[in-house]
């Protein structure tokens, strides 16, 4: 008999709560062995996913968006507990690569009956601090826009209130230097941002089609110039290299005004997989 956690975060105007129920309910219907929790910290998801692995379930259901998704990832990370997605946030950036639908009752349907797919994780390192990523890490304009915008915004417009906020510092954005190194191998640049990518879609106005794969054993790194002589600044991206098997090292440096470049330093490196339950069939797209 499979059993299952269902866990989300309570978040104002979310429905957590009754999407929570409504997903342990239809769990139970199908001869689950289920447990639910609705907490109120991060810290809570994870330190109930992890119970539920030392209880050997088979299986921990994130109700919510990313945010939520990456902390159920921290405990799953390396261990044989299937992650399951019911989708409730603004990006919901895994839940779509894994082409998990955004209607309840069909991400449910997924859970149940979707196949699974083993696929890799990223592991960052910030100020010492580590923490997995199952789609991307940056450092530059996308974590300023991340940063900047507030949860009202996205309880009102969505997706929106991230274009609004990339719109509102975007004339601010310059290239600043970022010294980059990949399985040892270090080279300096000017840009905007830099993106260490598992999956392709990074919820961007343009995608890369760079064929980045999110179960190759590797880490892609992106990085993204701002061309003052395009019309309107326009942005151009290059892949630097898709081996990055033993880790990526990202520092970014600016003079003078740090509010439109996030410059910490960053380390990520390919860690402990984890297996996702996903539609039967659905492969992600390369991009």
């Amino acid at each position: 008999m499979t059993r299952a956690l269902v866990i989300g975060r309570r978040r104002q105007g979310r429905g957590i709560a009754q999407a929570v129920a409504e997903t342990e309910r239809r769990l139970g219907a199908a001869g689950w062995t289920v447990e639910s929790a609705v907490v109120d910290s991060k810290k809570q998801l994870r330190k109930r996913a992890r119970r539920a692995v030392k209880a050997q379930g088979d299986v921990v259901v994130a109700v919510g968006g990313d945010g939520a998704v990456s902390q159920v990832v921290q405990a799953l990370a390396g261990t044989e507990v299937d992650l399951g997605i019911v989708p409730m946030g603004t990006g919901n950036l895994l839940a779509g690569n894994l082409g998990i639908p955004r209607p309840r009752d069909k991400a449910i349907d997924v859970v149940l009956s979707g196949g699974r797919r083993r696929i890799d994780l990223g592991q960052v390192t910030i100020d010492r601090k580590r923490r997995a990523f199952a789609v991307a890490c940056g450092i530059g304009f996308d974590a300023v826009v991340m940063r900047s915008t507030g949860k009202r915004g996205k309880r009102r417009w969505g997706k929106l209130a991230y274009l609004a906020s990339a719109i509102k510092n975007h004339g601010r954005v310059r290239n600043v230097s970022h010294e980059i190194t990949i399985d040892g191998v270090r080279s300096t640049t000017e840009a905007t941002q830099v993106f260490i990518a598992n999956f392709g879609g990074m919820g961007l106005p343009i995608e890369p089609r760079l064929g980045i794969h999110p179960d190759d054993g590797a880490l892609d790194v992106m990085v993204e110039h701002r061309d003052p002589a395009a019309p309107a600044g326009r942005d151009r991206r290059q892949r630097r290299r898709r081996d990055a098997h033993q880790g990526v090292d990202s520092a970014g440096r600016a003079d003078g005004d740090r509010s439109a470049v996030l410059t910490n330093a960053v380390r990520s490196q390919v860690a402990r997989p984890v297996r996702v339950a996903r539609p039967e069939g659905f492969e992600p797209p390369t991009y």
